[in-house]
């Protein structure tokens, strides 16, 4: 830090004190150059707690998350594979993004009649993305978890008149299918939505099992959502990485039709967004 300080007085040199004082102001600056060299950068004071009455600090600052639940070996993806399936997907990104850039005739909204729910109206887009309870329903809590997910979107939007006769609509009380996530109804959605709904389907997923249709929306939305992340994006994807990994961990054959599902999008969360951690690498041998 020297080369940064002004000096006050060009002095060269320090001196190592002994016993005696300084003679000189001179002097005196040497060894004060000489002690200021051999002080540590970071102290810590050696504190004795039995002699106070307060409890001594924790040296937790946080807790660990748990590992990835390890599964059969048998059921890992191959590297060679990860390597090849990273390119490709990288360069579907591309040419997803130079279409959407230049706005190719080729790849016109067919979908453009479908009426997208509100941003903010979470129950409107699980209904939009995979159809009323009637419809989908791959859990016994389905119905009541769905429930409770609209009495908090309708007390949240009680305010909004955005997009009123939409959000009626997917709240209706007829059966009403999903929507299978297509180039061209995507490439409707900006930035914010995309980020929002990838948000919505980990949370969906937490309390569910996973689907096809959940995969295929989930694989989509991975092929639109703008790099870099933001931290709760992130945090959710970690999130995402643990949840697929507790599916794989209770597969118990090669042949199980969710396990190709479950392999792509780990790869995707884990090594192209960056959530896995040198922890949760599992080896063939």
């Amino acid at each position: 830090m020297d080369e940064f300080q002004a000096r006050a007085f060009d002095i060269e040199g320090e001196e190592e004190p002994d016993d005696n004082e300084p003679l000189t102001g001179e002097e005196y600056i040497k060894r004060v150059r000489w002690q200021a060299k051999r002080c540590p950068s970071v102290v810590i004071a050696d504190i004795d707690y039995s002699k106070l009455k307060i409890t001594a600090p924790s040296k937790t600052y946080f807790t660990l998350p748990p590992k990835l639940p390890k599964c059969k070996k048998e059921l890992l993806p191959k590297h060679d594979w990860e390597t090849l399936f990273l390119s490709e997907f990288s360069q579907l990104r591309q040419k997803l993004q130079y279409l959407e850039s230049n706005n190719t005739s080729s790849h016109s909204s067919n979908n453009s009649s479908t009426k997208l729910p509100h941003i903010n109206d979470k129950r409107s887009w699980y209904i939009f993305c995979f159809g009323s309870n009637n419809n989908n329903s791959n859990n016994k809590n389905e119905n009541e978890e769905s429930d409770d997910d609209q009495d908090d979107e309708m007390e949240q939007n009680d305010n909004n008149d955005e997009d009123e006769k939409t959000k009626e609509f997917y709240q209706s009380s007829q059966p009403l299918s999903g929507n299978l996530p297509t180039f061209s109804l995507v490439k409707r959605l900006d930035h914010v939505m995309v980020v929002n709904l990838v948000n919505y389907h980990i949370e969906w997923l937490e309390k569910r099992y996973l689907t096809k249709e959940r995969s295929y929306w989930l694989y989509i939305l991975f092929l639109v959502l703008e790099k870099p992340i933001d931290s709760d994006t992130s945090s959710n994807l970690r999130s995402l990485l643990r949840r697929l990994a507790y599916f794989r961990s209770k597969i118990e054959s090669t042949k199980d039709s969710l396990l190709p599902s479950i392999n792509i999008l780990m790869t995707i969360v884990g090594q192209y967004f960056g959530q896995q951690e040198p922890g949760d690498i599992q080896t063939i041998d």
